[in-house]
C-alpha cells in the first residue's frame, strides 16, 4: 500500500468543536479567546463557511492590523462595502458615547431582516482603546435577532459586569473548547499523512498542549 502523503496544512474541526460552536447562531456576542496557535481563525472561518453554505449568510469579516484606530475604521468601512453595504462609507468613527450609540442604532437598522449576518473581527487584542470594546457590548445588546458579532482575541476584552448584562446573548469560546484531546489529536495526525503511536501522540500532546 502506498504511503500517505503528508499534509500538515489539513483543516481538521473536531465534532466536540463544531458542537461548541453551534450556539453562536443563537447569540448576539460570541468571544473566541485563546492565545496564538489554537486556531481561533481556522474554527470561526469553518463555521462562517458552514452557514454561508447552509444559510446563504452575509459574511463580513474585519482584520485588525495595529492598534491605530483610523487604520481599524478603514478596514470596517472596507469590509462593510465589500459586503454591498454602503452605510458606513462616509460614516465618521464615533469618538464619544453617543456618537457610539447613534452608530449602533444605525447598523441595527441597516442589518436586520430575515437574512442571518455574521460579523466577524479578528486579532481584536491588537486595539488597546477599551472604548472599543465596550461599543461592541452596547451593539450587542441592541442586535436583531438575525444579527451575530464573533470576536477572536488572544486576550480577554470583556468586564465581567458586560459579561452579566449579555447573559444568554453571548457565547463564550476558549482554550479548553479549541485544543485537541488525545483522540482528536490521533484523527488530526492521521488526516495529515503521519502515522503516531499511542505514545508518541501522548508526547505530542503534551508538549503543544493540543494547539494546532
Amino acid at each position: 500500500m502506498p504511503k500517505r502523503k503528508q499534509d500538515f496544512n489539513t483543516i481538521y474541526i473536531s465534532e466536540r468543536l463544531q458542537e461548541a460552536l453551534r450556539p453562536i447562531s443563537r447569540c448576539a456576542l460570541t468571544a473566541v479567546v485563546a492565545p496564538m496557535g489554537y486556531g481561533k481563525t481556522t474554527a470561526v472561518n469553518w463555521y462562517l463557511a458552514e452557514r454561508r453554505k447552509e444559510e446563504n449568510a452575509r459574511i463580513i469579516r474585519i482584520s485588525v492590523y495595529s492598534d491605530n484606530l483610523a487604520i481599524f475604521w478603514k478596514s470596517v468601512q472596507d469590509a462593510f462595502l465589500r459586503a454591498g453595504l454602503s452605510i458606513l462609507l462616509d460614516y465618521p468613527c464615533p469618538t464619544d458615547a453617543a456618537g457610539g450609540s447613534l452608530l449602533s442604532d444605525d447598523l441595527c437598522h441597516a442589518l436586520a431582516g430575515e437574512k442571518p449576518c455574521y460579523l466577524f473581527i479578528d486579532d481584536f487584542h491588537l486595539l488597546t482603546d477599551v472604548h472599543t470594546a465596550a461599543f461592541l457590548c452596547t451593539l450587542a445588546n441592541r442586535l436583531p435577532e438575525n444579527v451575530h458579532v464573533i470576536v477572536a482575541s488572544r486576550d480577554r476584552f470583556l468586564p465581567f459586569a458586560a459579561q452579566v448584562r449579555l447573559g444568554g446573548r453571548l457565547c463564550q469560546l476558549g482554550t479548553a473548547e479549541l485544543r485537541l484531546n488525545h483522540a482528536e489529536l490521533a484523527v488530526y495526525a492521521h488526516r495529515c499523512g503521519t502515522a503516531l503511536s499511542d505514545a508518541e501522540i501522548s508526547s505530542l500532546l503534551y508538549m503543544s498542549e493540543g494547539w494546532f
